[in-house]
């Protein structure tokens, strides 16, 4: 299958020339570390999850058009915590930042967790709500889940849709943001054709 996951190779393709050389090696060594972090986790079906990491960061350098450095790499990292437990929020933050360490963090958590534990974004104490990034990593996730539902069954499609449906897509219905409406409209598309 053609988009089965995102190899390095189209990795550096899709950031050369839209972020920097330092930038650039910080999103290979989020790749790096997630190939390695997923090395012996694999789906029920028996393919690498890793792919399914991959598959989420192409979905949001391609479909969205996000160039974010730390989107991309918390996109590639978005399940560490499920599979190692010797990556630690300190070793995330050391390695990329402590705003890519708490969206992988804020990942493992329902949306409410965003609300009730804002991220404080500099030494001043500024906060940061980012509810947005949160649920751009998140939809894609479940998307790219139920576009390849038969390499990822980790559930019931039927229960896994009804569920998104019910708990999860309205916090994001009216959300505003055209990259969190594309996944919206996405997610629906894909439940229609999965309960059809």
């Amino acid at each position: 299958m053609e988009n089965y996951f995102l190899s390095k190779d189209e990795l550096v393709e899709l950031i050369r020339n839209k972020v920097s050389p330092i930038e650039c090696n910080m999103i290979i060594s989020a790749y790096d570390m997630a190939d390695m972090a997923y090395l012996d986790k694999k789906t029920i079906s028996g393919e690498p999850y890793f792919f399914h990491t991959t598959r989420v960061a192409r979905l949001l350098m391609k479909e969205l058009e996000i160039t974010e450095p730390d989107l991309i790499i918390a996109a590639l990292l978005h399940d560490l915590y499920k599979t190692s437990e010797e990556i630690s929020d300190e070793i995330i933050s050391f390695n990329f930042n402590p705003y890519v360490a708490y969206l992988v963090n804020a990942l493992k958590e329902d949306f409410d967790f965003i609300k009730h534990n804002p991220f404080l974004s500099d030494d001043e104490g500024r906060v940061k709500i980012p509810a947005d990034d949160y649920l751009i990593i998140w939809l894609a996730e479940h998307l790219d889940n139920l576009r390849f539902s038969s390499f990822t069954p980790e559930y019931n499609p039927v229960n896994y849709i009804l569920n998104i449906t019910a708990n999860f897509l309205p916090a994001a219905e009216t959300n505003q943001n055209s990259k969190i409406q594309y996944l919206v409209a996405e997610l629906k598309k894909e439940r229609n054709r999965i309960l059809s």
